[in-house]
């Protein structure tokens, strides 16, 4: 159970840098130029290692084609493409207020029974999350102003938790890396005609080595390894307790981000971190109290 932790807790660290890529690639690429290169790169990568195990995966692969095809339309192609258009008319705050719900809409969808400490923690969790979007100020909550882009941002919540939920039917008899090479691989056939399409009206396209570096990074760390691990991950430890963790998300951003940009955290955003790691002590304490 404590490598499945470490697993998600890997898988969030490195998606939490999503949102610092997507800005400076923002500029030079579209969502589906940047949706097409992160796949593709990824596809690349895990061929020589896992096409083997593709090979021996086929014929069981065949007979769960709409799982595979699930995991590519929800949480390989959507989740992202919905994110880089939402950033288009929709603010930061926005954005991180509306993400909250991915792991609320896994838990509700699951039917996965929880405690009410369970129900105590998450709601502790969500307060802490709260606390460090809205920078203690709950005032702001009155600022929200819908825009088109916050509609991708609910639809990117729920292709999370279809994504998550899908984990828990995985066959077990068919490699991980064959399930997410082959899903990777949809993914980027989905994304080819529209990168085509923009690539001849672009007629020309050059990217700086800053640029080719950061799609080389979501392609690898950000795609390849931590999908792999997030695929072994909520097997081991359950759609509760990976949702729960995925509210961690804006402690590693504050992490990096005191790291890259030298922005140490506020005495509120402190406070933010301990009620999380409360509320999700409370969760995930029954998994370990019954072990």
């Amino acid at each position: 159970m404590l490598k499945g932790y470490l697993l998600a807790f890997f898988t969030i660290m490195m998606w939490s840098l999503n949102l610092i890529y997507s800005a400076h690639l923002a500029g030079a690429l579209t969502p589906v130029q940047i949706s097409f290169y992160r796949w593709f790169i990824a596809l690349i990568i895990m061929l020589p290692f896992f096409f083997k195990n593709l090979k021996t995966d086929w014929t069981a692969l065949k007979k769960h084609w709409l799982l595979i095809l699930i995991m590519a339309l929800s949480g390989i192609s959507g989740i992202n493409y919905f994110i880089y258009h939402a950033g288009y008319t929709a603010s930061p705050t926005d954005m991180s207020l509306i993400s909250i719900l991915g792991p609320i809409f896994l838990i509700i969808i699951s039917a996965q029974a929880i405690s009410l400490v369970q129900i105590l923690g998450i709601s502790i969790t969500v307060f802490g999350v709260l606390l460090i979007i809205l920078d203690g100020n709950f005032a702001n909550l009155t600022n929200f102003n819908f825009v088109p882009g916050d509609v991708f941002m609910l639809g990117s919540a729920l292709l999370f938790a279809s994504y998550s939920l899908s984990q828990r039917k995985l066959p077990e008899a068919v490699h991980s890396s064959s399930l997410l090479l082959s899903a990777i691989g949809l993914s980027t056939l989905f994304f080819t005609p529209g990168f085509i399409y923009q690539f001849s009206l672009a007629k020309t396209l050059t990217l700086g080595y800053e640029v080719w570096i950061i799609l080389f990074i979501l392609g690898f760390a950000n795609s390849f390894l931590a999908y792999l691990c997030w695929d072994n991950a909520v097997p081991k430890i359950g759609t509760l307790a990976a949702g729960s963790l995925y509210y961690t998300m804006p402690i590693f951003t504050m992490f990096f981000s005191y790291i890259f940009l030298n922005q140490a955290p506020d005495f509120i955003k402190i406070i933010g971190i301990a009620v999380i790691s409360l509320g999700i002590l409370l969760i995930i304490y029954p998994q370990f109290k019954h072990k």
